[in-house]
């Protein structure tokens, strides 16, 4: 649901506003579910509500009451409602309205601007700053609606592309003898998600930065790390390098996620490609996931430390293969010949709180493997891709990224 303010709302009783659109939600979802068949995930409940922003005109003009009324839309992701920022670019620039001297005709593609809505009769409003310009609408807003719509609806490349993923369905204890699949289909919702051509990358919740072999980290800009790629979805990838003597870290929030994902099932997509030449032993990719806690019931063998990812991929003098950072390192499966391709790494989580995980390369599953402790370390609860080394390693193109779980509770 794409929700739009009115902003004459301000004129009534916003202090009320809150309260009466968490009832109209509320009530919305309730009637819905009859229809959760049609919803997202499979439930009303989990049908995102997407809010967007207004113009700098109508802040400037009641700033309380555009905190009071907007700024409730920002705190209520627990409830799947979620806030798209409009007021300003990516550079704090404020996102041009129809005021002529921010609309200004573009001859060479026949945009005439806003100067020739001069009356009533032509203009939306006399208070030319309260509206958008139709550029703003074509370009920004769509773009950062958009990729709303793909993060919180659980779709990702493959919403695009309209090539699904296979769901995981969680194992159910049959009481005796071999474990027996569940019968109904598993739908999943996305915890996070990393799309390289959604236009405003900070808003996906990643941190991107470079760690040099001595002081301290160094934050790179996202979105300067955006690269023109035909094969990526919407043509655009992240290209992820570093000087010398760095090993570059892209890093989101992950706290409880982890948990979620043993207990329900699910899977983590990384979809990238490796431009340049076959180097014998180079790393391309880490994905890391170190959990400060683990759920209860649950136990990781061996000596080190907790983590739900521990997972790299390195040439050998052929191919590229997907590796088990453990003690020893551990080969689970190979993408074969080195290529300059896209290609997709999967790994699938079984839930039930099991600690068994199936790689899943190029949309090949594999055989299922253990989870261990690792002597590799990171950032507790949250997940980290990495380059691994300060030593050369391969540039790595990423398309996106998605962690998924399945939406039902299938703990036993």
């Amino acid at each position: 649901v794409v929700w739009m303010q009115g902003e004459f709302d301000f004129d009534g009783t916003p202090g009320n506003h809150a309260a009466q659109f968490g009832a109209l939600v509320d009530k919305f979802r309730a009637d819905l579910a009859d229809m959760a068949g049609q919803c997202v995930s499979g439930s009303a409940g989990s049908v995102p509500w997407i809010c967007g922003d207004t113009t700098y005109f109508w802040k400037q003009k009641n700033e309380s009451t555009y905190q009071t009324v907007y700024g409730s839309y920002k705190n209520k992701t627990e409830k799947n409602i979620h806030f798209v920022p409009f007021m300003t670019d990516e550079n704090g620039v404020n996102v041009p309205t129809n005021k002529p001297e921010e609309d200004p005709d573009i001859p060479g593609i026949g945009y005439y601007g806003s100067k020739w809505r001069d009356s009533s009769a032509t203009w939306t409003s006399q208070d030319r700053a309260s509206h958008f310009s139709t550029w703003a609408r074509r370009g920004i807003i769509s773009d950062r609606l958009a990729t709303a719509i793909l993060v919180h609806a659980g779709r990702t490349a493959e919403f695009i592309t309209g090539k699904q993923p296979d769901m995981v369905k969680p194992t159910v204890p049959s009481g005796e003898g071999p474990e027996r699949e569940a019968e109904a289909p598993v739908s999943n919702r996305t915890l996070m998600s990393l799309l390289a051509s959604g236009e405003d990358l900070a808003s996906q919740g990643w941190r991107y930065y470079h760690k040099p072999a001595g002081g301290d980290s160094v934050n790179k800009n996202i979105a300067e790390a955006v690269v023109s790629d035909a094969g990526a979805t919407g043509g655009k990838a992240l290209q992820l390098n570093k000087p010398e003597n760095h090993i570059w870290f892209l890093e989101h929030d992950a706290a409880g996620q982890g948990a979620e994902l043993l207990k329900k099932g699910g899977r983590v997509s990384v979809r990238f490609k490796l431009p340049g030449s076959l180097v014998p032993n180079q790393f391309a990719l880490g994905i890391y996931w170190q959990l400060s806690s683990l759920p209860e019931g649950v136990t990781l063998s061996g000596e080190g430390n907790d983590m739900l990812m521990s997972f790299f991929l390195q040439t050998d003098t052929t191919n590229l293969n997907a590796m088990h950072h453990r003690k020893p390192n551990a080969k689970l499966d190979t993408f074969g010949v080195f290529d300059n391709g896209w290609h997709t790494l999967a790994f699938e989580f079984a839930g039930n709180n099991s600690i068994q995980v199936t790689p899943v390369l190029d949309e090949k599953r594999g055989a299922a493997f253990t989870l261990v402790k690792s002597p590799a370390s990171g950032a507790a609860d949250k997940l980290q891709l990495t380059d691994i080394s300060k030593s050369a390693t391969y540039t790595l193109l990423i398309d996106s990224i998605a962690v998924e779980v399945n939406s039902t509770d299938t703990a036993a």
